[in-house]
């Protein structure tokens, strides 16, 4: 893992999701772009106007300002990682964030996100929900203000086809001292036989020698509720699952299991996009 971008806008949210990706980094030796995007003419502009009362100064003027003290503001956030390569970027722009997130290639995207409820998940969604349907890398929504990622349980949503998310995360995320929980999902649409499921978790934990493991089967009514309930029935830390990130018609009549979690997810979620 090479590098590790971080969309920022400079609020306590994004900056726990720094804290996180410079675990990650230290972990893997990677470097960090922090990235913040300024969407023009947002905001922003009138927020400036607002605070400072500069009725005198032009539109032009006063983003240049804006730009001026992000960059001022970068700087000083980055100086607290001494020992940690980020880059500060500012992309100026006129179209939507999440294009311009997306724009920037990269090996991980970590963010924060409070997630997104009722119409505005409907119409809109989160940045974060659309950056984990659309992103071709693995993405880490950090939820709270969790600092750097030392989760005690760990759940892996497994569908008992797809591994290599699970191995992406036990990679490069620190989970060395946690609690793994292999949950499937039995939400009644499917025929599913418990100890062949049971025994296939067990052999994939065994061959990738991880020790601290639990293998849970859970019944409920959707795959969405039955993750979250299980999360908070064992108070874990982080959720790792894969998607197919969707696009188009097929995505607004199925939707994504992945992006329903994170918008919905009290704990932080790692997204893996595999076929």
């Amino acid at each position: 893992m090479k590098k590790i971008l971080v969309p920022s806008d400079l609020s306590e949210i994004a900056n726990n999701a720094l804290d996180v990706a410079v675990a990650i980094a230290k972990k893997n030796n990677s470097k960090i772009e922090l990235l913040n995007v300024k969407v023009y003419p947002t905001g922003d502009v009138g927020a400036y106007y607002s605070l400072y009362g500069a009725t005198g100064v032009s539109i032009d003027n006063a983003w240049d300002n804006i730009l001026a003290e992000a960059k001022i503001e970068m700087q000083d956030l980055i100086a607290k990682y001494p020992n940690v390569d980020i880059k500060p970027v500012i992309d100026e722009t006129s179209e939507h964030f999440v294009n311009a997130v997306l724009d920037h290639k990269s090996d991980l995207i970590v963010m924060g996100s409070t997630g997104a409820e009722g119409l505005k998940e409907f119409f809109k969604g989160s940045n974060s929900e659309e950056i984990v349907r659309l992103a071709v890398c693995p993405v880490l929504v950090v939820k709270g203000a969790l600092g750097a990622l030392k989760p005690t349980k760990v759940v892996f949503a497994v569908d008992l086809t797809h591994e290599e998310f699970i191995k992406k995360a036990i990679k490069n995320l620190p989970l060395e001292d946690a609690e793994c929980h292999f949950l499937h999902i039995d939400d009644g649409l499917r025929k599913l036989d418990y100890h062949e499921a049971q025994a296939k978790m067990q052999t994939f934990a065994e061959k990738n020698n991880l020790k601290n493991c639990k293998f849970e089967i859970y019944n409920s009514t959707t795959i969405e509720n039955g993750i979250l309930e299980y999360v908070e029935e064992v108070a874990a830390d982080l959720i790792v699952m894969y998607t197919h990130g969707r696009t188009g018609i097929n995505h607004f009549f199925k939707g994504s299991i992945a992006e329903d979690i994170v918008n919905h997810s009290k704990v932080s979620v790692f997204t893996f996009v595999e076929d």
